[in-house]
């Protein structure tokens, strides 16, 4: 059994027969503790001043530092800059553009349909376009621009992967310096523009915004743009990805949903939870000792908090695996993580997911898997979601 098997099924096989052994595991070969229970990562997640960091990030400057790396003190006060940055409100402002967005996309869709087969691959049709665009909107980058964002993810995703597996750091800068120098190139643009005509966008704000005296310096700021642009399109494309799944399974659930629109926040969050997009969070011990349910950390050691066993510790959450509706409090799981760092972009995240599903009941009356479709996962069992996602559609 491995944890971090790249199989979907493999990995959460593993994390089952560790939740009942012990909330805490450590990793073979020195590689440090994986935290496996409900209980234990989420008292990771929030003990912020004992366990922080991120993956590869631990002794960079902090202008290549993400926020999610930087630790407290500090990263409470640049947390506020950013807050400020992508606040609710401000991913309201796109609202309208995403709905345009998706009425257009599931036109696509419903076109395919109407042209001949009813199976219709939905993940580069519908989903993939949206998240990426979303935050091309939020920034004031041009939307034609966001179709690069998943190809230097992936570039980053593999040399951040081997950074760790050689014990060492990496700067975003460092692994995707394509996505670097597009980032300054818009930054360049935006400030040789006279001020008083630079656009109420997230970059400006990156740029302007104000937190007791404080600004991000430039090279943050490519840093932070970065790391929103990477966090925020293969999560949310991998959870409408993963919901879209469940749903042509369970036809009497989507049905439901499409009459009675309140139902899509609870599947929203359900799909969050039993398919959290994230699978790990890697952290390290900053105390010189703490108690993780049980398990005493010493100062330096690496934490993997597994979001994806915590979300189904069937002690926390009966049939844990079953995709529910009715389950209570939806909304507390951990797939954006918990307490003061929980993940800035959540409120986007939902955003997206919400319109699309909204559209996509306006547009499609039922849906089913393919014949003989398969899911096709990853290659990595750090991020979980359909990379393609075969549906045969009946329109309305």
């Amino acid at each position: 059994m491995n944890p971090f098997d790249a199989e979907p099924e493999a990995r959460y096989a593993a994390f089952a027969d560790m939740q009942g052994e012990c909330p805490v595991h450590s990793i073979p070969g020195g590689g440090g503790h994986i935290a496996v229970s409900f209980p234990a990562v989420a008292k990771g997640l929030s003990s912020v001043e004992a366990i922080g960091g991120s993956a590869a990030q631990d002794g960079l400057p902090e202008e290549d530092t993400t926020i999610a790396g930087i630790l407290e003190p500090r990263h409470f006060q640049l947390r506020r800059i950013i807050n400020t940055v992508v606040a609710v409100r401000r991913s309201q402002q796109i609202a309208e553009y995403l709905a345009n967005l998706c009425r257009d996309l599931a036109g696509g869709v419903v076109g395919q349909v109407k042209d001949g087969s009813p199976a219709v691959e939905v993940m580069s049709a519908y989903v993939d376009p949206i998240p990426p665009r979303a935050i091309a909107r939020l920034l004031g980058f041009p939307e034609e621009d966001s179709a690069q964002y998943y190809k230097w993810g992936a570039g980053l995703g593999v040399n951040i992967a081997k950074a760790v597996a050689d014990g060492r750091s990496m700067s975003l800068r460092e692994g995707a310096p394509q996505m670097a120098d597009y980032v300054q190139e818009r930054i360049d643009l935006r400030k040789a523009m006279p001020p008083q005509e630079w656009p109420d966008d997230a970059l400006t704000r990156f740029l302007t915004t104000e937190v007791d005296g404080e600004r991000l310096s430039e090279r943050a700021v490519v840093t932070q743009v970065m790391f929103a642009i990477g966090a925020g399109s293969d999560t949310t494309r991998n959870v409408l990805g993963s919901m879209l799944f469940r749903l042509a399974q369970a036809p009497e659930l989507y049905a439901e949903i499409a009459a009675d629109r309140s139902l899509i926040e609870p599947a929203m969050e359900e799909a969050l939870r039993v398919d959290p997009p994230a699978q790990f969070m890697v952290r390290r011990c900053l105390a010189p000792q703490f108690d993780l349910e049980g398990t005493q950390l010493s100062e330096g050691d690496r934490v993997l908090l597994s979001i994806g066993a915590a979300n189904r510790d069937p002690d926390r959450y009966p049939d844990p695996v079953r995709y529910d509706l009715k389950r209570e409090k939806p909304r507390e799981h951990l797939a954006f993580g918990a307490g003061p760092h929980i993940c800035p972009g959540a409120s986007l995240a939902r955003l997206e997911i919400k319109t699309a599903m909204n559209i996509w009941c306006d547009h499609v009356a039922s849906f089913k898997l393919a014949e003989g479709y398969r899911w096709e996962h990853p290659d990595t069992g750090m991020l979980h979601g359909p990379e393609r996602l075969f549906l045969d559609i009946i329109p309305r």
